[in-house]
């Protein structure tokens, strides 16, 4: 079967997309949150650590295999590390379409409160308690909003890679952080606005000792960069033969580095400007990513001259992060419905139609979307550990020197193989450190799968996915028309 391969149109446009993909909502509002929970300048530098040991061999892993075997995540492991491990493939398809379906929602929020801005809604004596929980408690204007989110993804996938990927991002990403730093000059222009700068950039070297300090980093850095989502390797298909893998791995990495520093930049110092003290700042801090945005920041704002155009600015910044994101997410599954022999337009039309409807649920109740989140946001580290597995059956100094070196300006070293040794290491830890949490937060009954953040509700639903996904194996080695770019599969038994 004969198909003719999309190309980004550049190298930038490939560099764009993929920043696009790694800054997210979670730069703009979980990493500010992180950092102000965690002693600011000491959380910076264990933050380093982490993309360095967890999410850059992971980028680069991902942009190799993708690169050579020109397939998405099923037909990738498929025939890369062999046909019983197609499952794999699908484990990491199915969990970005999981968080696909809520994430046009956190979309749809982020693109209401813009027009919100637009419009005037963010004025003085403003009740942004009251404006969070009518719009999170209000499902039919709440499905409208995600249909609108979901058709604005869907119609740029449509458009193709040149015509959709790249175009909006050359455009969004560059009105993203254009927007995030006139927000952090406004920000920092405001009194007591260099606390939260002092606080942000001083490290606490006794900190550097907390455990929670570098669990909550590597958590950060594993779920902001998007590195072990399927998302680069499917980006990857789209490169010319002879792709930089690591140097573009290393420019989206700290890309979206700088997103988060942009993002923190843009936050900490409103929240310590408008505290009256650090302790209460924090206690801001600790009212949660949505809480943060929806309703602090959006009080901030309200009651400040000039706020209204921030506002405005920082929404759009924060919607262009949502979409930025979700492109990536969806394109994963309509990558895997291109290579089963369908065409990118039915492809996206099917897969937009079915991310609608499994994100109502999401649109309708935020108790089921944060659900979701807790589930599929720990399952990210399963995708990332099915990643260093593909490598080991390849051979850790093989994928190095053969697919990672080859075309780089940057020649990485033995540093990668240790790295990704460790990553059984650091999932052990990572997961369960989860598992700890949930288990402290409902002793008597954290075995409940009904509760949104319970040690039961992961075990129910991982095993539900990976038992079907594992049984329907040969299926979806089939299903799978395409053939890997170097050769017919092979089975790696």
């Amino acid at each position: 079967m004969n198909e003719e391969r999309e190309q980004w149109g550049s190298r930038l446009g490939f560099i764009l997309a993929s920043l696009g993909m790694a800054v997210g909502t979670g730069n703009i509002w979980r990493f500010p949150r992180m950092a102000g929970l965690h002693d600011g300048g000491s959380f910076l530098i264990a933050y380093l650590v982490a993309n360095l040991m967890w999410a850059l061999p992971l980028m680069m892993t991902e942009i190799a295999i993708g690169k050579r075997i020109r397939l998405g995540t099923v037909g990738s492991f498929r025939d890369f590390v062999g046909q019983k491990f197609a499952w794999f493939g699908a484990w990491c398809a199915f969990v970005s379409a999981a968080i696909t379906f809520y994430y046009a929602v956190v979309f749809s929020w982020a693109l209401r409160y813009f027009f919100m801005a637009v419009i005037g809604t963010f004025k003085p004596g403003l009740d942004s308690q009251a404006l969070w929980v009518s719009t999170i408690n209000n499902p039919v204007q709440g499905i409208l909003w995600d249909l609108i989110a979901v058709a604005i993804a869907g119609i740029i996938i449509y458009k193709g890679v040149q015509g959709g990927l790249e175009r909006t991002n050359k455009i969004m990403i560059p009105t993203l952080f254009i927007s995030l730093i006139i927000t952090a000059i406004w920000a920092l222009s405001k009194p007591g606005a260099v606390l939260g700068l002092k606080y942000l950039f001083v490290p606490k070297w006794a900190s550097l000792a907390t455990p929670a300090l570098w669990l909550n980093a590597f958590a950060q850095a594993s779920w902001s960069t998007g590195a072990g989502w399927g998302e680069m390797l499917t980006y990857a298909v789209y490169t010319k033969e002879n792709e930089d893998v690591a140097a573009n791995s290393h420019m989206v990495i700290f890309g979206d580095m700088l997103g988060a520093m942009t993002g923190a930049l843009a936050v900490l110092p409103l929240v310590f400007a408008f505290s009256p003290s650090e302790a209460a700042a924090i206690e801001t801090l600790k009212s949660g990513n949505y809480g943060l945005t929806f309703i602090y920041l959006t009080k901030f704002f309200s009651n400040t001259p000039g706020g209204t155009l921030i506002a405005s600015l920082f929404f759009l910044a924060l919607s262009f992060a949502a979409l930025s994101s979700l492109l990536p997410q969806t394109e994963v599954i309509v990558r895997n419905y291109i290579d089963a022999g369908y065409d990118r337009k039915k492809a996206t039309i099917l897969v937009s139609i079915a991310v609608f409807i499994f994100g109502i649920p999401s649109a309708s109740s935020i108790k089921f979307l944060n659900n979701q989140d807790w589930v599929w946001g720990v399952a990210l580290l399963v995708s990332g550990v099915m990643f260093a597995y593909a490598v080991y059956k390849f051979g850790v100094d093989r994928m190095r020197t053969e697919l990672i070196n080859p075309d780089s300006d940057i020649v990485v070293g033995k540093s990668y193989n240790i790295r990704i040794m460790l990553f059984p290491v650091l999932f052990t830890v990572l997961f369960g450190w989860w598992i700890w949490q949930s288990i402290t937060w409902h002793p008597s009954d954290w075995w409940n799968p009904f509760l949104e953040d319970s040690v039961g509700t992961i075990v129910i639903q991982f095993a539900i996915a990976g038992l079907v996904f594992y049984l329907m194996n040969d299926k979806l080695a089939k299903w799978i028309k395409l053939k890997s770019a170097h050769g017919e599969t092979r089975d790696r038994r």
